[in-house]
This record gives structure tokens, C-alpha cells and sequence, in this order.
């Protein structure tokens, strides 16, 4: 194996796949990357059993072969070369991988490639086509949702709908949900999958900087799911198990609705939320005719204040959420104003961007003293 190329294409492509590789994996030949070197060039792959990245790297492939090296060790020599230096890499028969730039080298112990699970091929015969604009907002609004505990495993990935000329994602965490649909005009059948939520945030990742570009071509199985943007692929297992009746979950009617300015509600209760630094913390929420006061404090060692102006001539009012909800659903919001509505100090609340019928964040209430 022989292969030229620049510094910055392969750390780029290193820097992408290694994202997949899980820290606590048992088995040595997950710590490496795939490297594949054909005619086609060079290929580079990664997985970590439930979530697998492959990508293409501009190379000059002057003899083929395929191996796995150590990504860590290779992503770390890699950033102590300077930009725009050409790089060498040789394979020797005895398993290493020699890589030379100038007047450096760097000597890698690799693994044979016949310990390395197999990455499915990607066939577009029967792929659905999203843009990856509309796919990286919904993302951005329902992803930070999903739950945490490992214990709800199907809480953990975001459920994907698509049906009648609508895509849907769905993620809740059982005290949140975040909801969102936009219409689509590739769906070819309805299609529903719980997606794994490392899968979604590497998707999010490769998207996170295109404002415009190729779509997302979207497959499922059974059992899998893949998306590929332009030459990078992402497969994923699906998470098993049924997603729960979020319809039922989204209040339909509401007493209180308050239409507040986005960057002043978020900063609001960003002031508010330093006083809640124990854990289990809540922001109070306080009604009153003209104006909205939220507020914490955490065991009397702090107390934070702030008041926004609102249009409210009702009585005094008063519910509390976790802040890091509240925050979390703001920061994603891109309109200007936002509503949110309410019922009782123990009913969800519901926010919503004004103008987007189709996005609707519902969250719990906490105990308010």
C-alpha cells in the first residue's frame, strides 16, 4: 500500500469517522479505522458495533491494500503537522504503517483487517431524499430532548416518521417532548424508526456547517438505517421497541398564552438559572398583570430576579420548570418571538415559535413551594 496526500484531507477524514469509536469498547480492533485503498482511492471507516462512519479522503492511490490503524494515535500526529504538508503513507508487510512528511515519520502498529466488522454497502435504488437544510433544523429542535437514562431504551433516539408528504421527528425524555414537521415531497412510503441518538448528533455533525448543498439521502431496513451526504455515509442500528403515544401527551387547549421576545425570555432565564446550581433546581415562573417575573433561589445562599414585560390582565400566576429545559428550547428557537402557553401550575406547558404551527415543545412542570 502507497498513498499521497494532503495533511488536512486526511485529518479531516480521520477527525469525521473517529467520532463512531467508542472509548470502552472491549475489543482492540474498534480503537482503529478501516483504511481501504483502491483505484477508487481512499476510504476510511469506523464503528462502534451501533453506529458506523465511512468517508472518502482526496488521495493519490499509487498501490492498494486494506488495514486498520490506531485513530487516536494517528488523529494526534496529524495535528502536530503544519497545514499544507504532503503526506506519505506506506504499509510494510509486518503489519505498519509508515507515514512521512519532509523530514517527520511516524511508525503505526496495525491490526489485519479480517478482525474489523464489516460495513454494509449503501444502495440508493430505494433511498428517500431529504434537504439537508430542513433535516438540520429538525434535528437542532428535538435532539436535545431524547433521554439519557439507559434504562428507557427507547427513549434514547429520536422517533422518524415520514407519511402522507410529512416528516416528522419526535423526542421526549418523559419529563419533555420536543415535536416537529415539515413537509416533504420525496416519500415514496411511510416509513417510522426510533433513530439512536449518537446517529442523529454525527448526522447533525456533517450538516452543521453546509447552508446549502446536496440532500440527504436517507435508506432503512428492518433494522438499519443510513445516510449519506455527498461522499460520507453514517449506518446506524435502529432502536427496537415502540415509541410512545406522544399525540396524546400535546395539550390541545390552554387558559394562558404569553407572546414574549425569544432573546429576552432565553437571557431572562439563563440570570435566573444561576440560582439554581444544586441539583433538582427550578425556575419559578410568576404572573402578574403586565408582567412576567421568573426567578430562583438555591438554599438561601442566592436569590436571582429578572422581570420582562408581558400582555396578561388575569390573576396572579405562578408554575415552575427545570431551567435547563427551558434554555435548552429557546437557544434553538430562530424566530424573534415565541409563545408559550399554559393551563395549571400542575399542566404541561407548551412552547411554540409565533408563526410555526408545526413545532410544539411541551414541557412538565415542577413542584412549585
Amino acid at each position: 500500500m502507497e498513498i499521497h496526500c494532503q495533511k488536512e484531507e486526511l485529518l479531516k477524514g480521520v477527525q469525521l469517522v473517529q467520532n463512531a469509536i467508542s472509548p470502552r469498547s472491549t475489543l482492540p480492533v474498534l480503537a482503529n479505522i478501516l483504511v481501504e485503498a483502491t483505484a477508487e482511492g481512499l476510504r476510511l471507516s469506523s464503528t462502534d458495533l451501533e453506529v458506523g462512519i465511512r468517508c472518502h479522503v482526496k488521495a493519490d492511490v499509487k498501490s492498494g491494500g486494506v488495514t486498520t490503524v490506531p485513530a487516536r494515535t494517528l488523529g494526534e500526529f496529524l495535528r502536530t503537522l503544519d497545514d499544507g504538508r504532503d503526506l506519505t503513507l506506506k504499509m510494510s508487510d509486518n503489519q505498519k504503517m509508515e507515514i512521512r512528511s519532509g523530514r517527520d515519520r511516524c511508525v503505526l502498529a496495525c491490526l489485519p483487517k479480517d478482525d474489523y466488522p464489516v460495513l454494509p454497502e449503501f444502495s440508493l435504488e430505494k433511498a428517500i431524499s431529504l434537504n439537508q437544510v430542513v433535516l438540520r433544523e429538525m434535528i437542532r429542535k428535538t435532539a436535545f430532548s431524547v433521554s439519557t437514562d439507559e434504562t428507557r431504551y427507547v427513549l434514547n433516539g429520536v422517533n422518524f416518521m415520514i407519511e402522507k408528504g410529512k416528516i416528522t421527528l419526535v423526542a421526549t425524555d418523559g419529563r419533555r417532548l420536543a415535536f416537529i414537521q415539515r413537509d416533504l415531497s420525496d416519500a415514496k412510503a411511510a416509513v417510522g424508526a426510533i433513530i439512536p441518538t449518537k446517529a442523529i448528533n454525527e448526522l447533525a455533525r456533517i450538516l452543521s456547517n453546509e447552508e446549502k448543498g446536496a440532500d440527504v439521502q436517507m435508506g432503512l431496513t428492518e433494522n438499519q438505517v443510513t445516510f449519506q451526504y455527498r461522499d460520507i455515509i453514517i449506518i446506524s442500528r435502529l432502536i427496537e421497541g415502540n415509541f410512545p403515544n406522544f399525540d396524546q401527551v400535546i395539550p390541545k387547549n390552554h387558559d394562558i398564552q404569553l407572546r414574549m421576545k425569544t432573546r429576552q425570555i432565553l437571557q431572562a432565564t439563563q440570570r435566573a438559572a444561576v440560582g439554581t446550581m444544586e441539583r433538582g433546581g427550578s425556575v419559578r415562573f410568576s404572573l402578574a398583570p403586565g408582567r412576567l417575573q421568573i426567578s430562583a433561589s438555591a438554599q438561601g445562599r442566592i436569590e436571582v430576579e429578572s422581570e420582562i414585560e408581558v400582555s396578561y390582565k388575569g390573576d396572579p400566576f405562578a408554575i415552575a420548570f427545570n431551567p435547563a429545559y427551558m434554555v435548552d428550547v429557546f437557544k434553538a428557537l430562530e424566530t424573534d418571538e415565541v409563545l408559550l402557553e399554559l393551563s395549571t401550575p400542575l399542566n404541561p406547558g407548551v412552547i411554540r415559535p409565533v408563526g410555526d404551527e408545526n413545532y410544539k415543545y411541551v414541557v412538565m412542570p415542577m413542584q412549585v413551594s
